[in-house]
């Protein structure tokens, strides 16, 4: 059965999918107020090894320097994504998730071009398909 923690995981998950999909940008405000309850959950409620959480927020921030090198091909809000997520789920946990959502979205990615519905430029909301690699992890542990 799910916990709680991964129930308020999912929901959050999918009203920033929605968010990202209707606007294409996150507002700041939700996402410091999600990095701080994902920090307060590691710290006083799961307290899983420092050093999975570390791993955890340094590919966050490899995300983040990814986003500025490219002039944000990737998102910041897509990279601080990440980094909440490695906060959350520590290294681990973040590169399951990763898979999950890169699969999910080369899929797409592949169907949306061989049907010609978008360019080869095109972008894609990276939350849905974050919050698709969260819950295939879900279903399969």
């Amino acid at each position: 059965m799910w916990e709680i923690s991964q129930i308020m995981c999912v929901g959050i998950l999918a009203g920033l999918s929605v968010v990202d999909i209707r606007f294409r940008r996150i507002p700041v405000n939700i996402l410091i107020l999600i990095n701080l309850m994902a920090l307060g959950y590691q710290l006083f409620i799961r307290q899983e090894d420092r050093w999975l959480v570390m791993g955890g927020i340094c590919a966050g921030a490899v995300f983040l320097i990814i986003s500025k090198a490219t002039r944000e091909g990737l998102g910041y809000g897509d990279s601080w994504g990440v980094l909440i997520m490695g906060i959350y789920l520590g290294i681990w946990g973040l590169i399951e998730v990763l898979t999950g959502a890169f699969l999910i979205l080369a899929a797409v990615s592949m169907i949306c071009l061989a049907r010609k519905k978008m360019s080869r430029k095109c972008r894609l909301p990276f939350y849905p398909f974050l919050a698709a690699g969260y819950i295939l992890k879900l279903l399969l542990y």
